[in-house]
């Protein structure tokens, strides 16, 4: 779960089917929802007023991009390894050594 992020309005900040848990300022007070209640993902909160967010399964979202990283370096090794020119073991062996948490890190940048 993420730490809660300020949002001023404006468009929605995620994709749409990511878990939100929402507070939004009323006349009564704060206003909780998460996706255990009645609003479920991202595109079912009207965005367009103040609140606070926090990303309830980023979790999931970093693992699923870590493993796709570590698949797409997997295939280009499959691929370097076909391929004939420079050694192609030093190449595979160096795609291989690639960290994917690394590589998702500076993505994020």
């Amino acid at each position: 779960m993420t730490d809660w992020i300020e949002h001023d309005g404006g468009p929605q900040p995620v994709a749409d089917d990511v878990w939100m848990e929402v507070i939004w300022p009323t006349p009564e007070g704060l206003y909780l929802a998460t996706c255990r209640d009645e609003i479920e993902t991202a595109d079912e909160i009207p965005w367009d007023g103040k609140q606070r967010y926090r990303i309830l399964n980023q979790r999931l979202i970093d693992a699923a991009r870590l493993e796709g990283i570590r698949l797409g370096l997997e295939a280009a090794a499959i691929v370097a390894g076909s391929r004939v020119g420079y050694p192609r073991v030093v190449i595979v062996a160096a795609i291989r050594r690639l960290d994917p948490a690394t590589i998702a890190k500076e993505a994020g940048r």
